[in-house]
């Protein structure tokens, strides 16, 4: 009974040493989205000062603007389209590199943190100037090897913008995946990996039997980030198309800025943001849910 009550106080005075930053990190995370909702059933005007009640108004609003729509749908492929490319070739790149035995691999690896280190801006700056129609580079590699005959305009064309923004993402975002595999993939026990070859599993079967159900943990945090990250994301889509051209490329997080920031409709923007919330979360707990029910399951 004396060493349960010991424990019991230990535990409570752990509790009390991390109250501040939680308390801190609570603050910090929900005074903000808790006045983002408020401010949603608010109307206001920034001349007058005004506030009026508006109650779910603004979100009817916010549902029957076409933009909003666009931006909505785009923000869906934009997501899903960097997240895909984003995971895949930054887990064949790490799988290439953990069971290979090629020299300088450590020089590999600092060559292939360069992008996820660069500043934002300066990646969006180096892309706009690879993308631009006359000297950008890109068009210049792509006509020499015969894949296009004229110059196009990537980041001004409604076919292109948003595919050119998911690039620049895809190829910023690529080495996390890299590294979060990597280090996943190097914690694999040797031994139950010998143990199976010598059973007579085949290298495939090590594969997906062994080496990915012990990664598997780690691939869904890569993963769930990732998706996270990409949804809430403002930089490469401002910077290099501003959401056009005509809303061909933009996503919610520009529409809230610019309804907020350029119209000055908080209202409507809170709105937007509490909308864009309620979707990552939606998002962020059904993969939870499968990801638990498929650990159970197996």
């Amino acid at each position: 009974m004396k060493n349960k009550r010991k424990m019991i106080k230990k535990q409570n005075w752990g509790y009390l040493y991390i109250a501040p930053a939680l308390l801190f990190v609570f603050a910090v995370m929900l005074v903000p989205l808790v006045y983002t909702l408020v401010m949603g059933f608010f109307r206001t005007d920034l001349f007058t000062g005004s506030i009026s009640f508006a109650g779910i108004s603004q979100f009817a609003d916010v549902f029957q603007d076409t933009v909003f729509l666009l931006a909505l749908k785009n923000t869906l492929v934009w997501t899903v389209g960097s997240v895909v490319f984003q995971f895949l070739i930054g887990f064949i790149i790490a799988n290439i590199l953990n069971a290979s035995r090629i020299r300088g691999k450590n020089i590999i690896r600092i060559i292939l943190m360069v992008p996820w280190v660069l500043p934002s801006v300066v990646s969006a700056m180096v892309w706009d100037w690879s993308y631009h129609p006359d000297y950008g580079i890109l068009n210049e590699i792509l006509k020499r090897i015969g894949l296009i005959s004229e110059s196009l305009n990537w980041t001004s064309s409604a076919k292109t913008a948003l595919l050119s923004a998911i690039i620049v993402n895809v190829w910023k975002m690529v080495p996390f995946v890299i590294l979060m595999t990597e280090a996943a993939l190097q914690g694999v026990s040797q031994d139950l990996k010998e143990a199976a070859r010598v059973d007579g599993a085949k290298g495939y079967q090590v594969f997906f039997h062994i080496v990915i159900p012990e990664i598997s943990s780690s691939v869904n945090t890569v993963i769930l980030l990732l998706s996270i990250w990409t949804m809430n994301s403002f930089t490469f889509i401002y910077l290099l198309t501003e959401g056009g051209p005509a809303h061909a490329s933009e996503i919610l997080s520009l529409y809230i800025y610019r309804d907020a920031f350029k119209n000055y409709s908080f209202g409507t923007a809170s709105a937007a943001a509490s909308v864009l919330f309620a979707v990552t979360a939606v998002i962020a707990l059904l993969y939870n849910r499968y990801v638990i029910r498929r650990d159970r399951e197996s």
